[in-house]
């Protein structure tokens, strides 16, 4: 039969893990880049898609059908997403990701747009469950 004492060893061991977790980051807050520039962190998060359209640039009433065919759930956010190879090709494709956008707000949609070069040429739209909750984006607008 094993003594009172002898899950002791546990409470040290989780302030330890508690007091490793709190120093390493802080000290990722304050990362540098080898250059001695501060390190950007990601703005945007990207979930699992629950629904996405590939635009063909086949017209607007195709992507209008998409989008009454898709209800979003609480949480979910709509992204139009552009890529683009060749820097000649961003403005492009950014008005095309502002179109699908503005498509997107007159049907009640608050979208979000981000245009990237990447190795495709492409203009993506998406739902996916990333809307970033109401707490967490007042910590990062505090800069926490």
């Amino acid at each position: 039969m094993k003594g009172a004492g002898s899950n002791s060893w546990l409470v040290p061991l989780a302030d330890l893990s508690l007091i490793l977790f709190v120093i390493t980051g802080s000290g990722l807050a304050g990362v540098t880049t080898e250059r001695g520039e501060e390190a950007q962190h990601a703005g945007a998060v990207e979930g699992i898609a629950s629904a996405v359209f590939a635009d063909a640039g086949s017209g607007d009433s195709e992507f209008a059908e998409w989008l009454a065919h898709h209800q979003p759930g609480p949480g979910e956010q709509f992204t139009v997403l552009g890529t683009y190879r060749s820097p000649s090709n961003r403005a492009q494709v950014a008005a095309r990701c502002e179109e699908l956008a503005a498509a997107a707000e007159a049907q009640g949609l608050a979208p979000r747009v981000i245009v990237q070069q990447g190795e495709a040429g492409q203009v993506l739209a998406y739902f996916a469950y990333d809307r970033i909750a109401p707490v967490a984006r007042d910590l990062q607008s505090e800069g926490q």
